[in-house]
C-alpha cells in the first residue's frame, strides 16, 4: 500500500476538517439567528441618519477597498499568484460592496437588507480563501474552487433569507460554514504549508482582527455600556476593516520567495 506524502497528509487534514464541520452543520441544522439580532445597542439618529454610528463606521471598508484597487490600477509592483491574479482586485471590490451593503442594512435593518449585507461579506471571505489556497496549497486550487464556492456562498445566504420568509428565522447552517471553514483552515495552512511569498503573517493579522471584530459584535451591549457611547457593533466594523487593511499591506509589501 502506497504511503501518503507529507504534502498529501496535510491536504487530507484540511479536507477532513471541512468534512467534519459540514457534518456538524448538518447535525445541528437548523442554526437560527438570535431573535434579538436587530436590537443594536446604539440606534441613535444623528444628522438625519438612523443608526448613525453603525452606518458611518462602514466607511473604512470603502477606504480599504479603494486602497487595494489602487495597487492594480496604478500598476504597482505587487507579487501575484498568476493562477488567481484576477481574484486580488475582486477581494477589494468585495470590500467596497461591503461598505454599501452594510450601510444600507444599518439604515433599515430587516431580513432583506441583511441578505444584501451578507452577500459581499461572503464574496470577500471566499475570494480570500481561494487566494490563500492557491498561494500555499496548490496553484490551481483557488482557480478551480472559486466559482463553485462563490455559487455555494450566494446560495447559502439566499437559503437563509428564503427561510426567513417562511418561518421568520431562516437556517444559517450553510452560511456559517462560509466563515467557519476558512477561519479554521487559515492558521493551519499558514503553519503547515511553505509560503511562496513573504509576509504571510499579515494573513494571520487579518484573521485575528476579524475574530476580535466578531467578539465585539457579540458583546455589543456590554461594550456600549462600558465605553459610554461606542457600541461593539460599531467597533466590529472598524476592526474588520483593519483586517482587510492587513491584507492590503501584505499584498503591497510582500516579495516572491520561490
Amino acid at each position: 500500500m502506497k504511503t501518503l506524502s507529507p504534502y498529501h497528509k496535510k491536504v487530507l487534514l484540511l479536507i477532513s476538517i471541512a468534512v467534519v464541520l459540514i457534518l456538524l452543520a448538518l447535525i445541528y441544522s437548523p442554526i437560527r439567528q438570535s431573535r434579538h439580532f436587530y436590537d443594536y445597542a446604539d440606534n441613535r439618529t444623528l444628522l438625519g441618519i438612523q443608526n448613525f454610528w453603525n452606518v458611518i463606521s462602514n466607511l473604512p471598508f470603502l477606504w480599504v477597498g479603494f486602497k487595494g484597487l489602487s495597487l492594480f490600477t496604478a500598476r504597482h509592483s505587487v507579487a501575484h499568484e498568476p493562477a488567481v491574479a484576477n481574484l486580488y482586485p475582486f477581494f477589494f471590490i468585495s470590500m467596497i460592496m461591503t461598505f454599501f451593503g452594510s450601510s444600507y442594512y444599518h439604515l433599515t435593518p430587516n431580513h432583506f437588507t441583511l441578505m444584501l449585507d451578507r452577500i459581499p461579506i461572503t464574496l470577500a471571505f471566499i475570494t480570500l480563501y481561494c487566494i490563500v489556497l492557491s498561494e500555499y496549497v496548490s496553484r490551481d486550487a483557488g482557480r478551480w474552487l472559486f466559482f463553485p464556492l462563490i455559487v455555494y456562498g450566494l446560495l447559502s445566504v439566499i437559503y437563509w433569507y428564503s427561510g426567513t420568509q417562511i418561518t421568520g428565522r431562516g437556517d444559517m447552517a450553510a452560511y456559517v460554514l462560509v466563515q467557519v471553514i476558512p477561519i479554521i483552515h487559515f492558521p493551519l495552512i499558514l503553519y503547515l504549508f511553505s509560503p511562496r511569498f513573504s509576509l504571510r503573517q499579515y494573513y494571520l493579522y487579518a484573521l485575528i482582527a476579524y475574530v476580535i471584530a466578531k467578539w465585539a459584535e457579540s458583546n455589543d451591549d456590554e461594550i456600549y455600556a462600558f465605553l459610554g457611547g461606542i457600541s461593539g457593533h460599531t467597533i466590529k466594523h472598524v476592526i474588520a476593516a483593519i483586517g482587510g487593511y492587513y491584507v492590503y499591506l501584505g499584498f503591497k509589501r510582500r516579495t516572491q520567495i520561490r
